[in-house]
């Protein structure tokens, strides 16, 4: 901004100082002009001529002074313009995803490890329910005592699938998903738009996930599954693999 070139708060405040000149200068004028109405032979011509081309330099000077604030006030957009254009081009050459990166890995690395100890878990309730229920069966249960295995400290079953050690506690399968969505739940307690936005990305259509990777510079070589881990995969997860844009490229899967 040029030394000379008013603020808009300088420019408005000139704009109120004509304004008030020009009121003042109009009363003037006025006043003299009354005078003269009432018979006051004390003024003369010059008196009130001059008086009126006070007043009316005076609005002049008005227009003078909205013209100066308009000129200041395009100097000040322009001003934040170009700073905004600095920070804007700024922000661009410092911004990194790989802190982003970084943080959804770890979270996917997460979640894996939470489906493969609660799968372990589950194959593992489910291997002793299903023997200790064969058991409890050829034990010769009836309705007058359905658990005879409770002789042996025990119940079992496969339906709900579960297990009891008497006076101890039970076990049961939990959910990889209930704890999943419990742990989502629980993180993102108060943070209501990014719930709607994780929930919108697992009940979605799978290109919904897509174009999120595809937007995140960086995401998708980051996410995108390796050969090796294609061939592990089914026909249904691999489809869902490609909408998401986590299919390997041509050329690793070449030779």
């Amino acid at each position: 901004m040029q030394p000379d070139t008013l603020t808009p708060e300088q420019a408005r405040e000139q704009l109120e100082t004509a304004r008030r000149e020009a009121a003042d200068a109009r009363q003037l004028a006025d006043e003299l002009a009354d005078r003269v109405r009432d018979g006051d032979i004390d003024v003369t011509a010059d008196q009130l001529g001059t008086q009126r081309q006070l007043a009316e330099l005076a609005e002049l000077r008005i227009e003078a002074a909205e013209r100066k604030l308009q000129a200041a006030l395009a100097a000040d957009r322009e001003a934040r313009a170009r700073e905004v254009g600095d920070r804007v081009r700024a922000l661009v050459a410092d911004d990194s995803t790989v802190p982003l990166i970084d943080a959804v890995r770890a979270v996917m690395a997460a979640v894996d490890g939470l489906v493969h100890v609660a799968a372990e878990r589950d194959a593992a309730i489910r291997e002793v329910a299903a023997e200790g229920a064969r058991v409890n069966d050829e034990l010769g249960p009836d309705q007058a005592n359905p658990w005879p295995s409770e002789r042996f400290g025990f119940r079992a079953g496969t339906n709900p699938v579960g297990v009891t050690a008497m006076g101890q506690g039970r076990a049961y399968p939990i959910s990889a998903g209930e704890l999943l969505g419990t742990a989502l739940a629980a993180a993102l307690v108060g943070k209501s738009e990014v719930q709607r936005a994780a929930a919108s990305k697992l009940t979605g259509i799978p290109e919904g996930v897509g174009n999120t990777v595809a937007s995140v510079p960086g995401l998708a070589d980051a996410l995108r599954l390796t050969p090796e881990e294609w061939q592990t995969l089914d026909g249904r997860t691999r489809y869902e693999a490609t909408a998401q844009g986590r299919r390997p490229l041509p050329q690793d899967t070449e030779g």
